[in-house]
């Protein structure tokens, strides 16, 4: 039976945050030998080449959008990366995943969406979770911190995205979001960092290719039907796939308080999700 509309969106969404989930200990092992700026240029230059290729120059209605979508993705790729410097996989994929309570607010402030009084508790039940992930090793507070703003910078891309992507090419955005967010990278960008390029271009081939184009290709065509709450909700199991492969692949352990904290915010997605 072929998939409906609404469940090909769907299931677009959920490969989106598998992919997603993916990405966290690959750019921890990136950044041993890179700067967080230089990989996040790295994805976002292979995502633009690709996206000129098959969309064509953006066409005019394209260019706001799309540099808006691309701020508040490179805001969000840079801290989030720079987050990894101190933090681990687990902890970045957690507090990542909190954009998901965070989003219905910011959809209500921009595109005028409906927002439920729980939503106000279970903001709160997550933060205190994220507080509780930080506290426990204040080596990686910085790095949670920096995760915080990305999960903001997240929720208001998906905001954005709802807000835009409807009627226009998908390529065409995603090219100059992609485009936006190289060129603000340039200022902090090492040029001697190049030299080391050879070495890891198979795992930064993957993010550009992989993610920045397949996974955020992937999460356009899905909210083109399916409202950002939901949207966000979806794209929240990014948070369970990296948990399990930082703990299955990366070898990372939690203490009691950082289990703790990391429940509050699954069960503040949860309590979203069922709500």
């Amino acid at each position: 039976m072929l998939l409906s509309d609404k469940n090909k969106s769907l299931f677009a969404l959920f490969l989106s945050a598998m992919f997603f989930g993916s990405t966290f200990i690959i750019v921890k092992n990136l950044l041993v030998t890179f700067s967080p700026t230089f990989v996040v240029f790295m994805r976002y230059l292979i995502a633009s080449i690709f996206f000129l290729i098959i969309g064509g120059i953006p066409k005019k209605e394209t260019i706001k959008p799309g540099i808006i979508l691309g701020f508040f993705l490179w805001l969000g790729y840079i801290s989030q990366t720079q987050g990894l410097v101190t933090t681990s996989t687990i902890n970045s994929g957690v507090v990542t995943g909190f954009y998901v309570v965070l989003t219905p607010f910011f959809s209500r402030a921009i595109n005028k969406t409906l927002l439920r009084r729980n939503n106000y508790i279970y903001s709160i039940l997550g933060f205190v979770g994220i507080v509780l992930i930080s506290i426990t090793d204040f080596s990686q507070i910085f790095g949670n911190i920096f995760t915080f703003i990305c999960a903001i910078a997240y929720s208001m891309h998906i905001v954005f995205v709802e807000r835009y992507v409807r009627n226009k090419s998908i390529s065409q955005l995603m090219a100059v979001q992609s485009i936006t967010g190289a060129i603000l990278c340039l200022p902090l960008l090492k040029t001697n960092e190049f030299s080391n390029l050879i070495d890891y271009i198979i795992p930064i081939i993957f993010l550009g290719l992989v993610v920045n184009v397949g996974a955020f290709y992937l999460q356009l065509y899905g909210q083109k039907i399916i409202k950002a709450s939901t949207s966000a909700l979806i794209l929240s199991l990014e948070a369970i796939f990296a948990l399990f492969i930082g703990i299955l692949i990366g070898g990372e352990v939690l203490n009691l308080i950082s289990w703790v904290g990391v429940f509050l915010v699954m069960l503040s997605i949860f309590l979203v999700i069922k709500e």
